[in-house]
């Protein structure tokens, strides 16, 4: 379904959070004093969801250095990245990301890596003599970089991070609204310091945990997964 804040808001307020003073009461809106603090619990949220289930994927494309062995996965280190700290200033800019579709902080694990023939490489495997590595998240391990080689990186992506306008535009599964909703029901309870509360939050978390485990058991989520393809061709990178 097309889902915004607005109507999660809503989708709360007759639901999950109808008894609280929040929500009106059941009103169907959520009090503007409080939208922030449920703005933060989405995005919580959706980082919990987006990191069980590979919902979205992206790629991008790495330029190898022979005296660069670890690559880090975040905007800084792209090409079209506009520093406005000192510090943040990168003189080796290896991610070669577009002006209209600069590389952003969105990594939640790299799932694959292709060389610029299009083989993909062993990934952590300590066997395989051509094995790249993830000591971290965001970082890709090249033991062994020959310089001009391009990679290509696909990584599992993250959900936007919601700025609190009421219009933006929510991409969650229908499938798993319920545990979305509840997560951040969750949230709301356990932070209201109650024994009622308390007894509510573990509630709305059984939930949560019962609708992520039925959308495996049913395999519900592989065919939402959403991707964004950014291939070698794309700007000329070969």
């Amino acid at each position: 379904m097309d889902l915004d804040l607005f109507h999660l808001f809503e989708m709360l307020s007759y639901g999950e959070l109808s008894n609280l003073s929040m929500s009106g009461d059941g009103s169907g809106e959520i009090l503007p004093a409080m939208q922030p603090k449920l703005v933060h619990y989405t995005n919580e949220a959706l980082l919990k969801l987006y990191g069980r289930f590979l919902l979205k994927e992206n790629d991008v494309l790495v330029q190898l250095y022979e005296h660069i062995t670890f690559y880090h996965l975040i905007p800084r280190f792209s090409l079209c990245f506009v520093p406005t700290l000192e510090a943040e200033e990168e003189h080796i800019r290896y991610l070669l990301d577009l002006a209209h579709e600069p590389f952003r902080d969105e990594v939640i694990k790299v799932i694959s890596v292709f060389d610029n023939l299009g083989k993909e490489l062993p990934l952590n495997d300590e066997e395989q003599h051509h094995s790249v590595f993830t000591p971290q998240a965001k970082v890709l391990q090249v033991p062994n970089p020959i310089g001009d080689l391009i990679y290509n990186v696909r990584y599992q992506q993250r959900h936007p991070k919601l700025s609190g306008e009421l219009g933006e535009n929510i991409e969650c599964p229908d499938v798993l609204l319920g545990a979305l909703t509840s997560y951040i029901a969750y949230k709301v309870y356990s932070h209201m310091n109650s024994a009622e509360s308390s007894a509510k939050a573990q509630e709305f978390m059984a939930t949560y945990e019962l609708n992520c485990n039925d959308a495996v058991d049913r395999d519900l989520v592989n065919g939402s997964i959403s991707q964004t393809n950014v291939r070698f061709e794309r700007g000329g990178w070969r």
